[in-house]
């Protein structure tokens, strides 16, 4: 291009500006420079006024979770989002924008509109060049539309060689309709379906093209040189990811973020955190604008506690006239109320309390450390829409009580790729939880956390976040025996751990011995069946069984004297790395205490019965016991009780149906989660020869509470209840994004019952939760539906 030394200075710097996307404000560190180099004091005014004032920013929404939130799955569809944000007084010609369609998508036919701030269609577009100012051209692929305000001068679109033309876009003027907080913000917006793999990721590019005009001098050496610029868009990534649910069985995990912000007696908190792109300033009745945030344990603008006080009313402390007057959220005893708002010098908890800028993008950036590799976390915060009050038409004009405007909506990001949206957040005065499930690298340990703004402001997109949380989900660990094992010296004692978790990944595993159950060691059994202290790390594959992973470790060994009075435990991890660090593993198993006897001590357990031992394998209580000498005996009886007083027959097993010496029973009928059983001695000629000691097992997903279900389901999912006494049983049947489908509160029978919930034919093909709670008691089920 031509033009003065200085032109091709100012050329540079406000292309240079326009490229990074940031308000156009040229600094009067520059002005007074430009001026005093040129003598030219007098132009500066008049020449940087011709400067347009805009913004620019691109999002999108998941449309398919958008009422909820969720990751983006394959077949999802999203609505990508291109804002143009000019002030009053600025003007723009030949807009046009060109957007190619990003591998692993596919544009949805007749998707290109022009909406409002608030997603209210205000131009639809046909895909067909020629037709009118939108085309898309299936041999890019790509998108293109030429943009205007008013006058409606923007050219006809089309594909093929005028896709790319340098020419035929329209006039953006500042404060033509439509508007927002009185600037002009034109939202170009289109719609993707998702073809893309699990685990890969999408990057939407994009181009906003203009030309802009600057006049130099007066009189005859007035001159106007205008200036193409573009601005472009290159999204830093979305991952594909299949949503895994929120687990119920989690514990927090320490970590750096911000979490709760704190507390505190004055109503506005000092300290700052990092909030791209956003300014920190204090809530008053007109604070925080948009592009602004607070951090305060009150949402009134004057420390009011009146929650009642009318909207848009004179005087009023609602700031705005608008926003709720609300506490923050921690600790609260509902948490979908959240916390009363405290009165000045009281103290109260803190929160974020943003009012989204006009443009999207980053609100909240934190990194997060001291995680374990290979394990899955929850992170989530929760979020409440803070005003109700705030739609406006696209004059910029209030539209009057119960139009609540913009609703917020975000995105959660890992390390800048986004995996989760939130949806739109409602008005429904009370907050709500919005999280999802990220799994850890093979080495990974932090990770940095952003959280961003998809939708644009200028009336309403006004929130509070507050109790952001990571949370780890860990295994139930299940000893058999739970407490007390007994054993003679020289003879096999077998103890059993049945490992249960939500995900699939904690397969490895460590015993552990500990002398005094405080102090514990790693052990290696060895091929003789010795123990020893030392490292011996195993790996297995747990398997789906009932909506959780499941496997079960047996430890056989030949206890010595030495042994008595040991404390025996399993410990698992996600890797056999992370079994060494007491942060990254999973201790939680009963601790079993040995108790071992030699020689004379031996005849307790009666009879030639050496050992007497039982585990729960598969959901099945089994017995095993060894003799020393039973060529007296005829049969074995065993004996079962579910209170340790009253004993039944189980089952018989005769005299020779054993290993050697090693006998084996499997209880059939496991209607109890705590079982006692012992061994009657029958001699040759059919009397009882002797007992054995009482054993007790201890089945946690027994029949105290238990439901299962025709997995996967169809039309109508049928469940079976079993039930140890009459009573009420809630059935609550989630997608994989925790959002409640179905409920059913059904009044049942001690024992076996059947219900069906009957309103699920609609839903979608994919795997759901059902989650029953009976009288303090949680059982989850992973179910699959097919269509």
């Amino acid at each position: 291009m031509g033009g003065s030394f200085f032109e091709k200075i100012l050329r540079q710097f406000t292309r240079e500006s326009v490229i990074k996307g940031k308000r156009r404000f040229l600094t009067s560190g520059l002005i007074v420079f430009v001026s005093l180099f040129f003598g030219q004091l007098f132009l500066s005014s008049k020449l940087f006024a011709q400067v347009p004032d805009l913004d620019f920013s691109y999002s999108y929404v998941n449309v398919t979770r958008n009422n909820g939130g969720g990751t983006l799955e394959t077949g999802d569809i999203i609505e990508v989002r291109a804002l143009i944000n000019i002030m009053p007084g600025s003007t723009i010609t030949n807009v046009y924008f060109i957007s190619p369609v990003p591998a692993g998508t596919e544009y949805v036919p007749n998707s290109m509109k022009m909406i409002s701030n608030e997603g209210a269609t205000l131009k639809s577009y046909s895909d067909v060049g020629g037709s009118d100012v939108g085309v898309y051209d299936p041999a890019v692929p790509g998108i293109r539309v030429n943009i205007c305000t008013s006058p409606n001068n923007a050219g006809v679109a089309y594909g093929g060689a005028g896709f790319y033309s340098t020419s035929g876009g329209g006039t953006v003027v500042g404060g033509d309709i439509p508007r927002a907080a009185n600037n002009t913000m034109s939202i170009f917006s289109f719609r993707l379906k998702v073809t893309a793999n699990f685990g890969d990721i999408i990057n939407p590019t994009a181009t906003y093209y203009y030309t802009y005009s600057i006049t130099t001098g007066s009189g005859r050496h007035k001159k106007t040189t205008k200036y193409p610029s573009s601005h472009d868009f290159s999204y830093s990534g979305i991952k594909i990811v299949q949503n895994l649910g929120l687990c119920a069985n989690f514990s927090s995990a320490s970590f750096t973020a911000e979490s709760s912000f704190g507390s505190g007696k004055t109503q506005n908190r000092p300290a700052g955190v990092n909030a791209p792109g956003y300014s920190k300033t204090d809530i008053s009745t007109g604070s925080p604008n948009d592009g602004f945030y607070s951090i305060a344990n009150n949402t009134s603008g004057d420390g009011s506690t009146i929650t009642t006080v009318p909207y848009k009313t004179a005087g009023s402390p609602r700031v705005f006239g608008a926003w709720d007057i609300v506490g923050d959220h921690t600790n609260a005893t509902d948490p979908n109320a959240g916390n009363a708002p405290v009165s000045p010098g009281t103290t109260g908890g803190y929160m974020l309390v943003v009012n989204a800028n006009i443009t999207t993008g980053e609100v909240y950036r934190d990194i997060i450390q001291n995680l374990c590799p290979n394990t899955y976390y929850e992170f989530s915060a929760w979020i409440r829409n803070l005003c109700g009050q705030c739609g406006a038409d696209i004059e910029g004009n209030a539209k009057g009580p119960g139009n609540h405007g913009v609703m917020p909506n975000l995105t959660y990001a890992i390390n800048d790729i986004d995996y989760y949206t939130t949806g739109n957040i409602t008005y429904t005065n009370s907050w709500a939880k919005r999280g999802f499930i990220y799994k850890t690298g093979p080495t990974e340990t932090s990770f940095s956390i952003t959280i961003k703004n998809n939708a644009s402001g200028g009336d309403g997109n006004d929130w509070v976040l507050d109790d952001i949380n990571l949370a780890t989900c860990y295994p139930n660990l299940i000893m058999n025996p739970n407490d007390t094992a007994t054993a003679c010296a020289g003879y096999p004692i077998t103890i059993t751990d049945t490992v249960r978790s939500y995900y699939n990944n904690y397969g490895n595993y460590q015993w552990e011995s500990s002398p005094d159950g405080n102090v514990w060691h790693p052990m290696v059994i060895n091929p003789d069946y010795t123990l020893a202290v030392g490292n011996d790390p195993k790996t297995t594959t747990p398997i789906l069984k009932n909506g959780l992973y499941e496997y079960y470790v047996n430890a056989v060994f030949l206890p010595v004297t030495a042994y008595n009075g040991n404390y025996f435990r399993l410990k698992v991890a996600t890797t056999q790395s992370n079994l060494t660090n007491p942060s990254c593993s999973v201790d939680k198993s009963q601790k079993v205490y040995l108790k071992v006897y030699s020689g004379d001590a031996c005849r307790v357990l009666n009879t030639g019965i050496k050992n007497f031992s039982g585990s729960v394998i598969n959901n099945k209580n089994v017995l095993k016991w060894t003799v020393a000498n039973d060529g007296d005996v005829k049969e074995y009886v065993i004996e079962k009780s579910v209170d340790g007083v009253s004993f039944s027959d189980a089952g018989i097993v005769l005299q020779g149906e054993s290993n050697g010496d090693n006998y084996t029973f499997t209880d059939p009928a496991n209607n109890s989660s705590i079982n006692y059983y012992r061994l009657k001695i029958v001699s040759g000629n059919n009397s009882p020869a002797g007992y054995s000691k009482t054993i007790l097992l201890y089945n946690r997903s027994s029949s105290a509470f238990k439901i299962s279900t025709i997995n996967p389901f169809h039309d109508d999912l049928k469940v079976e209840v079993f039930l140890p006494a009459q009573g009420k049983v809630d059935l609550n049947l989630y997608d994989m994004y925790g959002k409640s489908l179905s409920k059913k509160v059904v009044q049942l029978s001690k024992g076996n019952s059947q219900t069906i919930m009957d309103d699920v034919a609609k839903l979608p093909a994919g795997m759901y939760i059902l989650t029953a709670f009976y009288n303090g008691m949680v059982v989850q089920n992973k179910l699959i539906k097919n269509n």
